[in-house]
């Protein structure tokens, strides 16, 4: 992607690419570079596209420009080599790892706005005139001894900015005169916004707690084998694995090497924000979606300029150019989160992370109470891919909370037929007496799962999706339809569409109905409402957080995102509602995901000075991932999950890419996936590898578009045997799309 062009003959018109922030994606464009000086891949630019002035990357795919085809110019280099070589060769290798092109990386790495015509949003700096001593000074007259004062201050302070300097009193006629005489040179420069924090004297802002022996045995670990260059941090939930992070960060900053600490989800950014604040102070960069784009720029141009400094952020910061990157930890590593599946490029922030770890030397440290079998099965190997560090106990030598399962089988045979079990209720009832709090997981958001016709049993469907449509409603009690994948919304009709019956029976239970049946069981009971309905919005996952943490509520109800990371030491119970729909997934990761989500809401509980418990309601008692969650050895079932896909020879003993195609109209995108599949097909065979499909996609229809797709399957840790993605992409009819996913979580 990034190559020097070669010079041309003296006359000759040099056509470069420039890609430029235009449209939805940016655009490649071909310029005229005759009239500035030679250029190089990864240059900035300043070109004008429809009358605006932009900036632009010079890309190294020359332009192949027909003769007597006019171009416009390239009006000035704006820096040279604005994209680092190491940065650019890791560009590469993620696009090689996807199966794209590096300029469609490149794009994902580029924060909105960094390129284009805003230059007001952020841009790269403000273009501003530097003055600098020349060393030594021409031969002449001496200088007079204001002259001499400023000539001392530039020798003392270095290059220093023309408005500074008559800030602080040398007047703009002295720095003419200076220049003139070629004593100092006065330089249009970029300025940057904020100084890179350098040095390795890292002073703390607060005083570190006393490590626990376990903590204190895992960084020592560490600390003293730098030659394992990736470690897995397994500590139960509660066993302070964020203080581990924080004293490696600490060394790394020592060295005057910056570090990448990412976590998951958005909503636990503000609490891992906090945390290095209050250790690093103004080292620490947030980078994430929350942020304006403006925002974003700084934080992107603040990390370029390199330093010592520590980068809070989710998935897209695995990109954001570090030049002395020492270390990037990845907080709950299991998490699907960090696996980009749309758009192109589909990759995962630990493969990212490994490739930084190859080109740049930073260490890798993975953290998680609830490990990925992939991350796991690296630190079981003797030839120490990867070193293991344990942390087995909780801080204080808390217990781990019992898990404690109703069976809803039993609960309906004595005839309660409610949403909430018996226990489950007389628990929640004590909340408020005890003073103390509970999570409540529930399996998707809104009042009820779907609509059903009880008379034909027709489900209302989204029409332009293939799922079915979940039902809302508002604290008035008005309710509707809406569609969680293309957000389609309807009204909800009194007759069934199909057979015409008034029986409408809502299915299901969403986060609305719970809060509804449990203002009606529960009175004086407090509750709040957790999940993406509610968190929208800057900062919604902080405030309402910081709500149930000032215990403005007794009852946290939520999904996903409630078991991930938080830490409420009021918590003393976190219930599952209804575990099966998660047991029962048809995925190859159904179980380890399912066991990973119930393990850490568990570890909600307990967390402060009183012990906690967990309750778990379920119709399958006796599913292995029940059996594994009360007993609490997660390792254990790591063991058995493994011997299980193993002899299946399923990933990650195998390897697996899925071809996903979506177009208007099922019969042509069938067709088209067909006509794939005939062109791979030999390629992949001499590799050993297997095409599946073409098949429907798992939901077929999204937003009005027929999906379809192509399951790859090969030996284990092998190359995609795929032709470029620009060949494949020939063989798509005009309105099909098409998106390689390489090493998909869901199968």
């Amino acid at each position: 992607m990034f190559a020097p062009f070669p010079k041309p003959d003296v006359g000759e018109r040099v056509s470069v690419s420039v890609w430029v922030e235009a449209g939805r994606s940016g655009r490649l464009l071909s310029y005229d570079a005759s009239g500035v000086e030679p250029l190089q891949a990864g240059d900035l630019v300043r070109v004008k596209l429809r009358g605006q002035l932009h900036t632009g990357i010079v890309s190294a795919e020359a332009a192949d420009v027909p003769e007597g085809v006019a171009l416009s110019p390239v009006l000035e280099r704006l820096e040279t080599a604005a994209v680092d070589p190491l940065w650019q060769q890791m560009l590469e290798a993620v696009a090689q790892r996807c199966h794209t092109s590096s300029f469609q990386v490149l794009k994902t790495a580029l924060p909105n706005g960094w390129l284009g015509h805003r230059r007001q949003s952020g841009g790269h700096g403000r273009s501003v005139l530097v003055a600098e001593r020349l060393q030594p000074p021409p031969p002449g007259a001496p200088p007079t001894k204001r002259q001499q004062a400023l000539l001392d201050h530039l020798e003392a302070h270095g290059p220093k900015p023309v408005t500074q300097l008559v800030e602080q009193g040398f007047g703009r006629a002295l720095l003419k005169t200076l220049a003139s005489k070629q004593w100092i040179a006065l330089t249009p420069t970029l300025l940057k916004d904020e100084a890179a924090l350098v040095g390795s004297q890292v002073e703390l802002q607060e005083e570190p707690p006393e490590l626990s022996a376990q903590q204190q045995q895992a960084l020592q670990q560490w600390q003293q084998q730098p030659e394992i260059r990736q470690w897995l941090l397994w500590g139960v939930t509660g066993s302070g694995k964020t203080e581990v992070y924080l004293r490696c960060c600490q060394q790394v900053l020592e060295q005057g090497q910056s570090v990448l600490l990412l976590t998951p989800e958005i909503g636990l950014v503000p609490q891992l924000l906090q945390r290095c604040r209050q250790r690093f102070g103004d080292r620490v960069i947030s980078f994430h979606s929350g942020l304006s784009d403006g925002e974003r720029i700084k934080a992107w141009r603040r990390c370029r300029q390199g330093g010592a400094n520590v980068v809070v952020g989710t998935r897209s910061a695995i990109f954001l150019p570090m030049p002395q990157l020492g270390l990037i930890v990845l907080d709950e590593e299991h998490d699907s989160s960090y696996k980009q599946e749309s758009p192109m490029p589909c990759y995962h922030a630990r493969d990212v992370a490994r490739i930084r770890m190859e080109l740049e030397g930073a260490r890798l440290l993975f953290g998680s109470a609830t490990p990925s079998l992939e991350n796991w099965l690296l630190s079981q190997q003797d030839n120490a891919a990867m070193g293991l560090l344990e942390l087995r106990d909780r801080i204080a030598a808390r217990p781990l909370p019992p898990v404690h399962v109703v069976d809803m089988r039993q609960e309906l045979a004595s005839g309660h037929r409610r949403l909430l079990s018996r226990p489950l209720l007389d628990r929640l009832m004590q909340l408020p007496e005890r003073q103390e709090q509970a999570v409540v997981l529930v399996p998707r958001r809104g009042y009820s799962t779907f609509l059903s016709c009880r008379s034909c049993g027709e489900v209302v469907m989204c029409p332009h999706c293939d799922v079915s449509l979940t039902v809302h409603r508002n604290s008035r009690g008005d309710s509707w339809l809406r569609c969680h994948w293309c957000d389609h919304r309807q009204e909800i009709s009194d007759r069934c569409g199909h057979c015409g019956s008034t029986a409408f029976k809502p299915f299901g239970a969403g986060t609305q109905r719970v809060m509804d049946t449990l203002e009606q069981e529960l009175e004086g009971v407090r509750l709040l409402r957790f999940d993406r309905d509610t968190t929208r919005g800057r900062d919604g996952h902080q405030r309402l957080l910081q709500q149930f943490a000032a215990g403005e509520a007794d009852v946290l109800v939520g999904t996903q995102m409630l078991a991930k990371g938080m830490d409420l030491p009021s918590v003393t119970l976190a219930a599952v509602l209804a575990a099966d729909g998660q047991l029962h997934r048809p995925d190859v990761r159904a179980a380890e995901e399912s066991l990973q989500l119930m393990l850490q809401l568990a570890g909600r509980a307990g967390r402060g000075e009183r012990p906690g418990e967990v309750l778990v309601q379920t119709y399958s008692p006796d599913h292995r991932v029940i059996r594994h969650l009360i007993d609490g050895r997660y390792g254990r079932f790591l063991e058995e999950e493994a011997s299980v896909r193993q002899g299946a020879g399923l990933v990650p003993y195998s390897r697996a890419c899925i071809l996903r195609l979506a177009g208007p109209a099922a019969s042509l995108t069938a067709s088209t996936a067909t006509t794939i599949a005939e062109a791979i097909g030999p390629q992949l065979q001499a590799a050993g590898w297997l095409v599946i499909g073409p098949a429907p996609a798992a939901r077929s229809k999204v937003a009005g578009l027929s999906r379809w797709q192509l399951l790859l399957q090969g030996p284990a840790n092998s190359d995609l045997p795929l032709p470029p993605e620009t060949e494949l992409r020939k063989l798509l009819p005009r309105g099909v799309h098409l998106a390689i996913d390489p090493d998909p979580l869901e199968l």
